[in-house]
């Protein structure tokens, strides 16, 4: 693979892979990849812990920049090669351990370790732990096998076990929604060709919910390793709760046991209650995070639940005053009469790797995901419980004062010639799925790969009406070219698109009135209100 990258240049490791011509390789085209291979990478490009996947009898590697540094050396050489072809000293181990992981049995060991092509005076061996860990394709075969390695050294404080099971059972639950729409598809394909279109509706619905719910996995996993961006906006808390509704109920008719059916879900919402400024939908998921949890910790009968929202105001004396600044706030609260938490548990509740669970259950993201969503927001999350007298957890949010005003989503295609939008991205599914996206929000759309095509194109049209940016591509230097387009661009909005960023902290300065975010993977309702928001901006309301 080194032979298509020049080595002057300094590339990670999601750009070797994109710039590479898979084309003449066993894997072939990029765009060819299975699903599941394709999802499963993208988990482990967005990640900061050493991943690598071997695909195939073959045994493609597939890494990330984090294990490309713990390889040393055998970087770049290492990556789209079989292992054997890179590793041959050590054939026969990889051998038993290929053996194993092909018949679905997970393999760990404990090694010192000293990186490759660094000097004995220059380097310390570090004891790592290596799991080996099968990937199912959606007929529950072995496809290939992801590798997670970690520090024995630094396992103080995340035991091994925990996140093997962390890792364990969202791997399982990522194979059983790949499963749900790779079948899905092919469902509809065999229909389509069978002439029965009015079965279509069925299929398309499930793989839309086994695919939101993949989502959902990738949002926790980017909030765990503290790289997902939040997208704040002014919310009405009364709103989300009513909207996650259903979403309650589903959750407690979907419990193992007759005990949870019979949940009694009280809702008690403050009539005035004030909105608040935050991503919506970390918001959502805290709130349906914490509800999860109430659901499991009730094994009687008379399980109850109840979800409130008040005002309240911090003042100088409040005991909450020592994590939060004083003022006026909104809590929303989850109380349940469970079987509760005893006070070193409630100490460690929040601990991303902590969890009361069996092992096997995907746990220990749902609270230290809504901790640090409250956190970012500039607000707090407190626990109160006792065993077997229930729990309550308490969101605190800070008021927004500004008015909010609820715009309703329009399209009208026929100012497609007025509208115009550029998008800066080489990601030709991102460019077809915009393209298609924006045409019905009436939007025309030119494309730019490079940073000479970018600046070429808007100094030859100044009537875009904002430019959307792939972070995927932005170069090693972004505050710079984010920087030129704002210096000579001051009034063009910028859309912000991204599903991980490794630091976020470049866009501080440039998320102002008129430059939003927007997170993969795009839905035409999610893009339709970032649209409208634009749109918002420049005063050119749609009517």
């Amino acid at each position: 693979m080194t032979e298509s990258v020049p080595t002057s240049e300094i590339l990670t490791v999601k750009q070797l892979i994109s710039s590479f011509d898979w084309s003449n390789t066993i894997l072939g085209s990029q765009d060819s990849w299975p699903l599941n291979l394709q999802a499963i990478l993208s988990l482990v490009l967005n990640t900061s812990s050493p991943m690598i996947i071997y695909w195939g009898r073959e045994n493609i590697a597939l890494y990330n920049d984090a294990y490309a540094k713990l390889i040393g050396t055998k970087h770049p050489a290492l990556l789209g090669r079989p292992l054997i072809n890179i590793w041959p000293e050590r054939k026969a181990h990889f051998n038993q351990v290929v053996s194993a992981v092909y018949q679905k049995e997970t393999i760990r060991y404990t090694s010192n370790y000293q990186i490759p092509g660094i000097p004995l005076q220059h380097s310390t061996p570090t004891q790592i732990e290596v799991t080996y860990n099968p990937i199912l394709g959606d007929q529950n075969q072995v496809q290939g096998m992801l590798s997670i390695v970690t520090e024995s050294s630094l396992s103080t404080t995340s035991p091994t076990q925990t996140i093997e099971q962390l890792i364990g059972g969202l791997a399982h639950d990522f194979n059983t929604l790949l499963a749900g729409i790779i079948g899905n598809l092919e469902l509809m394909q065999m229909r389509i060709e069978q002439n029965k279109a009015n079965l279509l509706p069925r299929y398309i619905h499930a793989a839309q919910k086994a695919a939101t719910q993949a989502t959902e996995i990738t949002h926790q996993l980017l909030s765990f390793s503290r790289r997902q961006i939040l997208t704040p906006h002014i919310v009405d808390p009364n709103h989300t709760i009513q909207a996650l509704l259903d979403t309650f109920q589903n959750c407690i008719k979907e419990g193992k046991d007759h005990i949870k059916e019979h949940i009694n879900l009280q809702i008690q919402l403050e009539a005035d209650i004030w909105s608040v400024f935050c991503d919506p939908e970390h918001l959502k998921n805290a709130i349906l995070h914490i509800f999860q949890n109430a659901c499991e910790a009730i094994h009687s009968s008379n399980g109850k639940i109840t979800i409130e929202t008040h005002n309240i105001i911090i003042t100088p004396s409040h005991p909450l005053r020592k994590f939060i600044n004083h003022g006026e706030y909104i809590s929303i609260v989850v109380q349940d009469n469970g079987i509760g938490m005893s006070p070193d548990i409630i100490n460690r509740a929040t601990d991303p790797f902590f969890t009361t669970k069996p092992l096997g259950k995907r746990a220990g993201l749902g609270l230290s995901m809504a901790y640090g969503f409250t956190k970012q927001s500039n607000g707090h999350l407190t626990i109160d419980s006792n065993p077997k007298a229930g729990t309550t957890i308490s969101l605190f949010l800070p008021r927004h004062y500004n008015s909010m005003t609820i715009h309703k989503l329009n399209s009208n295609s026929m100012k497609a010639n007025l509208l115009k939008t550029l998008l800066i991205s080489q990601d030709n599914h991102l460019c077809m799925l915009l393209s298609e996206n924006l045409k019905d929000l009436g939007y025309s759309m030119t494309i730019a790969q490079t940073t000479k095509e970018t600046f070429t194109l808007l100094k030859s049209n100044s009537q875009f009406n904002f430019v959307a940016i792939d972070t995927r591509i932005l170069p090693n230097t972004p505050t710079d070219f984010l920087s030129t387009i704002k210096t000579n661009y001051p009034q063009l909005p910028i859309l912000f698109i991204t599903g991980y960023e490794e630091t976020p902290i470049v866009f501080d300065s440039f998320i102002r009135e008129q430059n939003f975010i927007i997170r993969k993977p795009i839905t035409h309702t999610v893009l339709a209100e970032c649209i409208k928001a634009i749109q918002d901006s420049k005063n050119h309301l749609i009517s």
